[in-house]
């Protein structure tokens, strides 16, 4: 039956390749698409998890993506949170999202912040000194090709690079916090508080606690942040049905046309096939594994696209993360091949109820 089958798609080489490639489509779309998002979504969990703490405040109605933020919290609450039982430390935080440059930007206040995080690194240079200097991390120097020293326009004005520090800490550029609200024109106001718990102290406690005192508050545990954005994204869920959706389809559509056409053009061989004893359960194991071998190798070529592609991203746009997982990788062949044998079972049942003697007579 296997040399029956790679004679089938031999003899059609055009259509087994126009298949293939289709296949392999629908799964690059897929795993690409879902590569972006998650990418885009982890990176910016475990970046902000890179800010430090336990725990981050925010207004209730805010969000965890914070390019949808604004200043909207009086800076002066960092002196009730750290009066709250078990806190060790806080520091406001003000987030602005470039629209024009398509990134965040973090206005951090330097003492609390050292109080807070102990993640940030410098690979050069030092801390801002001046309201005009920020420091940006290792990725935005690669990508933009920047060093200490260099100037660096943001919001209409220009600043000092003082420092690169290594990638995972906030956003990829940092600067001094009075600086944005002025520029931003949210004088003594921040988008969050990130919240240190003070040590040995128990983070349930330190969390019941918080959510005492700020009841009309959001209050993020820093080790569930990552799943949280994940389920709270706007529209990340439908999206995701939506490609799945697609991938599916073009592998069913595209299998069902390939395996229908080839069933009408290979009649008399059905025929044949049938008039020597091949039962029906024969003919439909045979259409099947056919598109069974085709989603096969498309799936192989859609990793082989889905890689090459993931490159060029990232030596285009090296800032953008791309992260694929492990689920994914699993479940994107196993919808291709899924369509491909739902689109591949009709076909296969019209050629096994064909009659064998009007096959003979097909023209």
């Amino acid at each position: 039956m296997v040399k029956l089958i790679f004679s089938n798609l031999r003899q059609r080489p055009t259509r087994t390749c126009v298949s293939i490639l289709a296949v392999a489509l629908g799964v690059t779309l897929l795993l690409l698409s879902l590569g972006l998002s998650y990418g885009q979504l982890m990176d910016n969990a475990e970046r902000t998890k890179g800010v430090g703490g336990d725990f981050i405040l925010q207004p209730s109605e805010a969000s965890l993506i914070f390019a949808l933020n604004s200043g909207t919290l009086p800076v002066r609450v960092r002196q009730v949170i750290e009066r709250v039982e078990g806190v060790g430390a806080a520091t406001p935080v003000l987030a602005k999202f470039l629209g024009d440059k398509f990134h965040l930007v973090f206005g951090i206040d330097k003492v609390s912040f050292r109080q807070v995080n102990r993640n940030l690194k410098f690979v050069q240079g030092w801390m801002f000194e001046h309201p005009r200097e920020v420091i940006i991390d290792t990725v935005y120097a690669n990508s933009r090709k920047m060093k200490v020293g260099d100037q660096l326009g943001l919001l209409g004005n220009q600043f000092m690079v003082s420092g690169i520090f290594r990638q995972g800490t906030g956003a990829r550029v940092l600067l001094p916090l009075t600086t944005l609200q002025e520029l931003n024109g949210t004088p003594g106001k921040a988008t969050m508080f990130f919240v240190r718990a003070r040590e040995g102290t128990s983070l349930e406690q330190v969390y019941d606690s918080l959510k005492e005192r700020f009841k009309n508050y959001k209050i993020t545990k820093a080790s569930e942040l990552q799943e949280i954005i994940m389920d709270t994204t706007p529209a990340f869920k439908p999206f995701i049905s939506s490609m799945i959706f697609i991938s599916v389809a073009i592998s069913f559509l595209i299998i069902l046309l390939a395996m229908y056409s080839t069933i009408t053009e290979r009649t008399r061989e059905i025929g044949i096939l049938k008039s020597l004893g091949a039962s029906k359960s024969y003919i439909v194991k045979l259409i099947l594994q056919e598109s069974l071998l085709i989603c096969a190798l498309g799936v192989g070529l859609g990793f082989c696209l889905t890689s090459v592609a993931i490159q060029l991203i990232l030596a285009t746009f090296p800032s953008i993360p791309v992260t694929i997982p492990l689920f994914w990788r699993v479940t994107a062949p196993v919808m291709a091949i899924t369509g491909g044998t739902l689109g591949a079972l009709y076909p296969a049942v019209k050629a096994a109820q064909m009659d064998p003697v009007r096959a003979l007579g097909y023209e």
